[in-house]
């Protein structure tokens, strides 16, 4: 009991300090452009229940109000239907097909976890539950821009259906597999990181013989490096490897056996990069849109996730994985 707690309150200390650091990330973006601090705090404001969720006393602090009032079930995710709403109109950049599409993936979301005991989810719902999430975490994913720490940027739609996913799955009923635990023992972050280092072996030269790499170094100091990890792995990776791991791979190892769910998530991964034009090289038409080196090399990382997760068994394991190398991807080979 004793170490359970120790735990819990090494978790909380670490994401209380995520919280602070990237705070002061933020705080600092504002006050270098003062044009664009509002929506460098809007941001912030969306991040605040993704951060708040990772924290285990706050995870169960809400657990222990959802079962005093049910209610709190449809009550938070219809809040966040009315936010998103309201960042849409006032953004003017959202058409209106999108729109519609929020609520309806949301509510999808929801009903994929309703009447489910804790822990009996079957593979089907999961997978059901992540695709209505991606959906919604894509709604208007490239309209809705905002700054996280790390000079990157995340769609509005996509920390507020992770922060819902948070709240379903380890608030409203619990998936016990879902382990977003932020503090890793030795033996996950070596394991972490070693993945990362095998994914710059195999990746960099498919990467160079492709076009979809180029030696690009962007380095800006010690401090500015460590902001961009703490982004990369904490807005980027552990959102992504929740859905892609933690649900994906998790319902599809139900479904099919584990390696099956391993290497079908990973694809999966890699097709959702497939229409985004990073990394094309300059003489490809970027209108095609059909960028299957990025997809190829996503896919090739994913492999590297999904083991760490069929490994450790956390999410934030992959997640550093991740970030690591979306990191160097970022810093060194980027177009």
């Amino acid at each position: 009991m004793r170490s359970g707690l120790a735990v819990s309150r090494r978790d909380d200390l670490v994401v209380a300090a995520v919280t602070v650091a990237a705070l002061g990330v933020m705080a600092t973006n504002a006050a270098a452009a003062p044009a664009q601090a509002p929506w460098i705090w809007v941001g912030w404001a969306a991040a605040i229940p993704f951060l708040l969720l990772l924290s285990p006393s706050v995870e169960s602090w809400l657990r222990a109000r959802v079962v005093a009032a049910p209610a709190l079930r449809v009550r938070v995710p219809v809040a966040l239907v009315v936010i998103g709403l309201v960042a849409a109109l006032a953004s003017g950049t959202v058409s209106w097909w999108r729109v519609a599409l929020w609520p309806l993936c949301i509510a999808g979301a929801v009903v994929a976890v309703d009447g489910v005991r804790t822990d009996e989810y079957g593979g089907g719902r999961l997978v059901a539950g992540a695709l209505a999430l991606g959906l919604a975490a894509g709604a208007w994913d490239r309209s809705f821009k905002i700054a996280v720490p790390g000079g990157t940027s995340m769609g509005f739609t996509f920390l507020t259906a992770v922060a819902l996913a948070l709240f379903l799955y380890r608030v409203v009923r619990p998936l016990r597999t879902l382990d977003v635990r932020a503090a890793l023992s030795r033996r996950e972050l070596l394991l972490a990181l070693a993945a990362a280092a095998a994914v710059a072996i195999v990746a960099l030269p498919a990467g160079f013989a492709t076009g979809f790499l180029v030696f690009n170094p962007k380095w800006h100091g010690v401090a500015h490096a460590a902001a961009k990890l703490l982004g990369l792995v904490v807005f980027v990776g552990v959102p992504e490897e929740l859905l892609f791991r933690g649900l994906i791979q998790e319902g599809l190892s139900r479904l099919r056996g584990p390696r099956t769910g391993w290497i079908a998530a990973s694809l999966l991964f890699g097709l959702t990069h497939i229409t985004k034009p990073t990394g094309l090289p300059p003489a490809v038409d970027h209108a095609l849109r059909l960028n299957w080196r990025y997809a190829l090399l996503a896919a090739i990382a994913g492999l590297a996730y999904g083991w760490v997760y069929r490994r450790t068994g956390k999410v934030s394991a992959s997640a550093l994985t991740h970030g690591a190398v979306n990191w160097l991807w970022s810093t060194y080979f980027g177009r």
